[in-house]
């Protein structure tokens, strides 16, 4: 029954495969065989490369940085939070019922972001160049195709990098950890908050995966689309693979949030016990009762 759960997402994940299969074959059929763009990569085939990284490397890299990221920097995450804030909010831990059902694209969706926005950053000629292993190209000779494989290695490093910073957020929300300015209500004119830790750096980290993103995702894909033009058949690749990509990121995270819910009552106890070490040991009874105005 519990593994039921994961059966919605799995079926997503075999598709995002399949899907990147069927990609990666066409861009080779496109492109031609043998064009070896990256020796990062065990391929010497513009689209397997790109279909390797995405089915194999990518959800890898998720599970590297989660893992990593979860138990490494949530202590962290905690002892600054606590640290900054401690005069001024009380903290509790709040017993929450566990949930049944298993949802990846709240937690993935903003972390997949980022990594898109900082790959795009990144994306540059002399990036494209070392990805390439060759500088003895000129910047005006590199081509579309060597854009994106450039691109999705990048993702590969970002996507590691943007796990290790959210999944401290995820560790800190199941752990049912809150923080209450109730103690300083009579000093300020704020109203009463009750929030989760991890809620709260959520939504920092948010802000830097916004609209900026979209921005220059949509530049970017203009340019290859401009460039692919005149290929008909990469261009309406480029249109099926670029358009919906964003969201297509969401899925290689799956196997690394279906691992973090798997083990998530080991998890909350180790975050637990940091918290205690730090002084929250009370818990936070969470309660809305609304009453009619007679």
């Amino acid at each position: 029954m519990k593994n039921s759960k994961y059966k919605k997402s799995l079926i997503i994940f075999c598709v995002y495969c399949l899907f990147w299969v069927v990609i990666s074959f066409s861009m080779s059929r496109i492109l031609g065989y043998g064009q070896n763009l990256s020796p990062l990569i065990p391929f010497r085939d513009a689209g397997l490369e790109i279909g390797f990284i995405s089915i194999m490397f990518l959800p890898l890299a998720s599970i590297i940085g989660t893992l990593i990221g979860g138990y490494l920097f949530t202590p962290l995450f905690l002892y600054l939070h606590t640290k900054t804030f401690r005069n001024r909010y009380q903290y509790g831990i709040y017993l929450k019922p566990d949930y049944e059902k298993f949802k990846f694209t709240s937690q993935g969706l903003f972390a997949s972001l980022m990594a898109i926005n900082i790959s795009l950053l990144l994306l540059n000629p002399d990036t494209v160049r070392f990805t390439l292993g060759n500088f003895s190209v000129s910047p005006e000779d590199l081509t579309p195709d060597q854009y994106t494989v450039a691109f999705v290695i990048l993702l590969i490093f970002t996507f590691i990098f943007t796990n290790l910073i959210f999944s401290p957020t995820w560790f800190l929300m199941d752990s049912g950890i809150l923080y209450s300015n109730k103690s300083i209500l009579n000093e300020t004119n704020k109203p009463l908050e009750i929030r989760s830790i991890g809620r709260w750096y959520e939504q920092f980290l948010k802000g830097y995966a916004g609209v900026s993103v979209i921005i220059s995702y949509v530049n970017f894909i203009i340019i290859f689309f401009i460039a692919a033009g005149n290929n008909l058949p990469l261009f309406i690749i480029a249109l099926i693979m670029f358009i919906p990509f964003p969201i297509i990121m969401i899925i290689p995270s799956i196997p690394a949030l279906i691992i973090l819910d798997m083990i998530k009552e080991k998890r909350n106890n180790y975050i637990l016990i940091k918290a205690k070490k730090l002084g929250i040991t009370d818990t936070m009874d969470v309660s809305v009762d609304l009453k009619k105005e007679v």
